[in-house]
């Protein structure tokens, strides 16, 4: 299957970076229900501002849907004060992949974070507690 992969660089706007790790967090599993094939959104360690969102679709056809879906267009509108505007999405075509041996999914450690996204302890920016204490 070919696959594209887009890219939604955001960058937060003054200290509402939290605000915005929030509201993507709950936007992932909608983009996934819209028909993504997967959705992952990471937040830089050097800049808590900076995040990037990775969805990857089996067409265009389906990214145009997901796009202007009325989730996506409500999550542009209401959380537009949250990131600096423009949002310019990417086109990429994957072309590798691999994942260690036994690892079944890295991000799999709830990847959308408990019900109330804001109470996640990941979206501080702050290192992640880890089982080691």
């Amino acid at each position: 299957m070919s696959v594209i992969a887009y890219e939604l660089p955001f960058y937060g706007n003054g200290l509402r970076a939290d605000d915005l790790a929030a509201a993507l967090q709950e936007l992932t599993p909608k983009v996934l229900r819209l028909g993504a094939l997967e959705a992952r959104v990471v937040r830089s360690r050097e800049d808590a501002y900076r995040f990037r969102m990775s969805i990857l679709v089996p067409d265009k056809v389906t990214w145009q849907r997901l796009w202007n879906s009325e989730e996506l267009i409500e999550f542009r509108t209401v959380h537009s004060n949250l990131y600096q505007k423009p949002l310019n999405y990417e086109i990429n075509i994957p072309i590798a992949h691999g994942r260690a041996p036994g690892v079944v999914d890295p991000y799999a450690d709830e990847p959308f974070g408990p019900a109330k996204a804001a109470e996640d302890p990941r979206i501080t920016g702050m290192p992640a507690p880890t089982g080691s204490g």
